[in-house]
């Protein structure tokens, strides 16, 4: 389900990396976009993918359907054809994102290599813009509408936490929160590692869900599942400092 104010709609959560599938269809003078890795209420933050029916002269290559708008052009120009249905992917993975349409790769950007995408967020909203065609009755229809949130699946969480800009690693950090009991073996095993910055972030993680879970309005069942958890890697835990940094969290549920 979406929010959304005025013309545009937003997901209910926020996103970092996902992979999103979705069909649109424009009509004859029709002008809409997804947004990605966007605060509705700061209209600078993220970027937008660009929908765009062949009513207007100005359609160059940075500009036209399956660009980042203003940041990257096509490299492979899509049929723009109005009044057809087309699939478009969007595949957001941390520094680096891809846009196909009927399968076709229209447009890749490496965030770190383009100066206008510098500092943008690395997590957001995904939206769906209105139409805003300057002629009325004009109109953006999108559906089978398809999310793949990268940030809950444990083993992709994992490699984020190995790269070296922080932002990236943050993200990573937060998605492990998120997920929770089933981050508690692979976090007490990087604690035990060799890498101090792999160990300190870790740490943190483990602090965090085990705070979170802590929290009085948390169920008991959800409580045990961690301590299970805390148990079942201590089992397996070889290095002492992160053993007693265990049991110590055990005191906290």
């Amino acid at each position: 389900s979406c929010t959304g104010s005025e013309t545009d709609i937003y997901t209910e959560k926020n996103y970092g990396n996902f992979i999103l599938q979705l069909e649109f269809l424009l009509s004859e003078d029709g002008n809409s976009g997804v947004f990605i890795r966007r605060d509705p209420t700061k209209p600078d933050t993220g970027f937008e993918v660009q929908l765009l029916a062949p009513w207007t002269p100005h359609r160059d290559n940075l500009h036209c359907t399956g660009s980042l708008y203003g940041h990257v052009a096509v490299t492979n120009r899509p049929d723009e054809t109005s009044g057809k249905w087309y699939k478009m992917e969007i595949k957001c993975d941390r520094n680096k994102v891809s846009v196909s349409i009927n399968g076709q790769i229209t447009a890749i950007a490496d965030i770190d290599t383009v100066k206008t995408l510098t500092g943008k967020p690395m997590v957001g909203y995904i939206g769906f813009q209105g139409n805003h065609a300057e002629k009325p009755d004009q109109y953006a229809r999108f559906r089978n509408i398809r999310i793949r949130d990268l940030d809950a699946e444990p083993d992709y969480v994992i490699e984020g936490f190995s790269n070296p800009n922080w932002e990236i690693r943050h993200v990573s950090s937060r998605a492990a929160v998120r997920i929770g009991a089933v981050m508690i073996q692979p976090m007490a095993a990087m604690m035990s590692g060799n890498d101090p910055m792999l160990r300190s972030e870790a740490k943190q993680v483990l602090f965090d869900i085990a705070a979170k879970i802590s929290n009085p309005a948390r169920s008991e069942r959800e409580k045990r599942i961690i301590r299970r958890k805390i148990d079942k890697s201590l089992k397996a835990c070889s290095s002492e400092i992160t053993s007693d940094y265990l049991r110590w969290l055990t005191g906290m549920l």
